[in-house]
């Protein structure tokens, strides 16, 4: 009779090979639950670490002299405008980092070192002269070498301050170091400006006499000049010559327009071109005397032939007189036109001699400019020159003036913000912080090792992680549980059964309720009233002895008649869990037909229950199961009148003994233990089951951790405890031997 299983299995099944690279893959990768799980698992390794690390700590701590610091504090400050400067710029200040550098390198010199080795009489001291004579100079030189190594110089951050650090065993000795060393760095820079100071004096004081000769001679030159080319007006002279060229050049133009204007007029009558009037509209013309009488009398006339036309008639004898003389005038105007050709040559000519006139008056005041131009170049120099020297003279005696006030008034570069105090404490080594980090260091090497434990473990820890890898269906979860007496009142009622109950049931006291799950899942699946199970594991240790056991007590706790045969025949150990002789009969015998049935089914002291053994060791386990008929187990056993079986068989990976008992079994559950076995070793086994055509039912996962199932299993533990005076009661001794049923005809 084959146990049907369920189509979820047969899928998963069918799925294994082709999920089995997702399995392991997913399994490489180390995920916050399982770090959890190998925390609770390995706690003791960080505990243990940071113990030894605290231990560490407090040797290194005792062991170590104690170091004082003690710490000085300068300021500095951009620089003022430097009145040593030449040019008037302002020097550079301290506010950019190659000054603050500069600054702090100027502090490690041998020059300030040796300030304060000389201040503080340091080689004087054996510590510090190296074995060397008091004063000399090697005494000196190892001073310098161990004083630069103890003062440590550093600029606070966002801040004008510099820290000058001294750490060493004496508290005094390293105060004294670290304000000695400020106060020589400022003692340094002042006698330094000091000297810059005194010689930029002297040389200002140079420069200004050089500069005051300087300009005695380039006035004296200027004078000189002067007196020999007669400029002591120049620049006047210089205007009015100028001005009056200006004023020749403005008449030239107007002469030479007056003149073109004649020439052209001229030409014009000697072509006789321009009629009457346009003659007497020219102003040559019109300007002559006796054109300008004549034209003056015809316009008296004019007038008062006006007023007699008002009067008289034109032929009165008085209007007619008058317009006698208007036209002997009239005729006297066109005679002296006639001769307008020589009025306008006459002018034409007085006006050409005028512009010559002009030109020569021009080019005589050209003349003079020029020779006053030339006369001003060389001046000019001159004047720039002494003025120049003036300026530059001037600007040193102020420059002096202002150095003699401001002698000792200018703010230093660096200055002492705070002198160093006695330390009263050291600074190392510090108990509490290289203990605690000795100890935390300790945990944290806990924890890496833990991370590598569990990146390195390929176990089975939990049941996800079971139905993640192996892709097989868990029915058992079988914890890994000890006996507790929860209180006096049920030690003092489970007393009285103790001596009652074989060692077996007082171990699967603890159990019980875990195989009471796993009887209800596989009695659910079962088809038949007589049924074979065959627990089998991946390798040995794994548990497959213990969940034979007490599957078989459970069964039989239940009023099962069960039969539990042992089929590892290399290593057998239910003789031994039961109490039973090692010379006595079993499975061997049977197999051989060196003994019936009756024989080699024992009674274990447990109602409802027998035993078979493996009986005496052969040389081939494997070609003996595979000979002698195994089949005829079931058969008999079944015939016997047992309802259940239970086989209990031999590792798959060492041996391949149970692979010729797939045909027995209606179902076979694959034992692995949790937190041991690799996944990759068991999922070898159910392959192996797979190629012989084995049907795989389900896992039992024994030893699984309280914590790593799927429920909270200690908030049912207060329950479970009350109900274990009622599972004691169908586990009682068998009082009637074997209590098997009569076999059928």
């Amino acid at each position: 009779m084959q146990l049907a299983t369920l189509p979820t299995l047969q899928s998963s099944m069918e799925a294994l090979p082709r999920l089995e690279n997702d399995s392991e893959a997913s399994s490489s990768f180390l995920n916050p639950a399982q770090m959890m799980d190998g925390m609770r698992r390995h706690c003791w390794i960080p505990i243990t670490l940071s113990i030894f690390g605290m231990i560490l700590g407090y040797a290194y701590f005792k062991r170590q002299k104690p170091v004082y610091e003690a710490t000085s504090v300068a300021q500095f400050g951009s620089e003022q405008n430097s009145l040593l400067s030449m040019n008037g710029m302002n020097a550079p200040g301290l506010g950019d980092e190659k000054s603050i550098n500069t600054l702090i390198q100027a502090a490690k010199s041998r020059e300030v070192v040796g300030r304060v080795i000389t201040e503080l009489n340091l080689t004087q001291l054996p510590a510090f002269s190296g074995g060397h004579a008091a004063g000399s100079k090697e005494a000196r030189e190892n001073a310098i070498s161990l004083v630069s190594s103890m003062i440590r110089i550093s600029l606070r951050k966002d801040t004008r301050l510099i820290d000058f650090n001294v750490t060493g065993a004496d508290p005094e000795l390293v105060a004294s170091l670290s304000s000695q060393a400020v106060l020589s760095l400022v003692a340094e820079l002042e006698d330094q400006k000091s000297k810059t100071m005194q010689g930029a004096i002297q040389s200002l004081v140079a420069e200004g006499q050089r500069l005051q000769d300087k300009l005695k001679k380039s006035e004296i030159a200027m004078h000189d000049y002067k007196r020999s080319n007669q400029a002591i007006s120049l620049d006047e002279r210089k205007d009015l010559v100028l001005t009056k060229l200006k004023e020749l050049g403005t008449e030239l133009n107007h002469q030479s327009k007056e003149r073109l204007t004649l020439e052209t007029h001229l030409q014009a009558c000697r072509e006789e071109k321009l009629p009457r009037d346009q003659l007497l509209n020219l102003p040559t013309i019109a300007s002559h005397p006796k054109v300008s009488g004549i034209l003056s009398q015809i316009g008296s006339q004019k007038a008062t032939l006006a007023v007699l036309a008002e009067r008289y008639k034109p032929k009165h004898p008085k209007y007619e007189a008058v317009e006698a003389v208007i036209s002997n005038l009239e005729q006297q105007l066109t005679s002296i036109l006639a001769d307008a050709v020589n009025l306008l040559q006459s002018s034409c000519e007085n006006a050409q001699e005028l512009e010559r006139k002009l030109q020569e008056q021009l080019k005589k005041q050209e003349s003079e400019a020029l020779d006053l131009e030339h006369l001003a170049v060389q001046y000019n120099v001159l004047k720039r020159e002494m003025e120049s020297d003036q300026a530059v003279y001037e600007s040193v005696l102020t420059r002096i003036k202002q150095v003699d006030v401001s002698k000792g008034m200018e703010t230093p570069p660096i200055w002492v913000h705070q002198l160093a105090m006695v330390p009263g404490e050291p600074m190392s080594p510090n108990a509490k912080k290289l203990v605690g980090s000795s100890t935390a260091g300790g945990f944290m090497l806990g924890l890496a090792i833990i991370g590598l434990i569990v990146m390195q473990d390929r176990s089975i820890r939990t049941v996800d992680d079971a139905r993640e890898k192996l892709r097989v269906p868990v029915l058992g979860m079988i914890a890994n549980l000890h006996q507790h007496i929860d209180s006096a009142q049920h030690g003092k009622h489970a007393a009285s059964h103790e001596h009652e109950l074989t060692p077996v049931l007082k171990e699967h006291k603890n159990v019980a309720e875990s195989f009471r799950e796993f009887r209800a899942i596989i009695a659910r699946m079962a088809r038949s009233q007589q049924t074979c199970h065959m627990i089998v594991s991946a390798v040995p240790d794994e548990g497959k002895t213990f969940v034979s056991t007490h599957l078989a007590v459970s069964l039989a706790s239940q009023g099962l008649r069960t039969l539990l045969i042992d089929m590892d025949l290399r290593r057998s150990q239910l003789a031994q869990v039961f109490g039973i002789a090692e010379n006595r009969k079993g499975v061997v015998d049977l197999l051989l037909e060196e003994a019936t049935f009756d024989e080699v089914c024992l009674s274990g002291g447990i109602a409802h229950l027998a035993i078979m053994a493996a009986g005496r060791r052969v040389a081939n386990p494997a070609e003996l199961l595979s000979t002698c008929g195994v089949e005829r187990l079931r058969e008999m056993a079944f015939q016997a009148g047992f309802d259940r079986i239970v086989i209990d068989t031999a590792p798959l990976i060492p041996v391949n003994d149970t692979l010729e008992l797939g045909h027995l079994a209606d179902s076979t559950f694959l034992v692995v233990r949790c937190n041991r076995t690799p996944s990759d070793i068991v999922q070898e086994a159910i392959r192996k089951l797979q190629q012989t055509g084995i049907p795989l039912t389900g896992l039992v996962l024994n030893r699984l951790k309280q914590r790593s199932r799927s429920y909270n299993y200690y908030y049912h533990r207060s329950y479970y405890n009350t109900m274990e005076a009622e599972e004691t009661a169908p586990l009682r001794p068998s009082t009637r031997g074997l209590n098997a049923p009569a076999q059928e005809q």
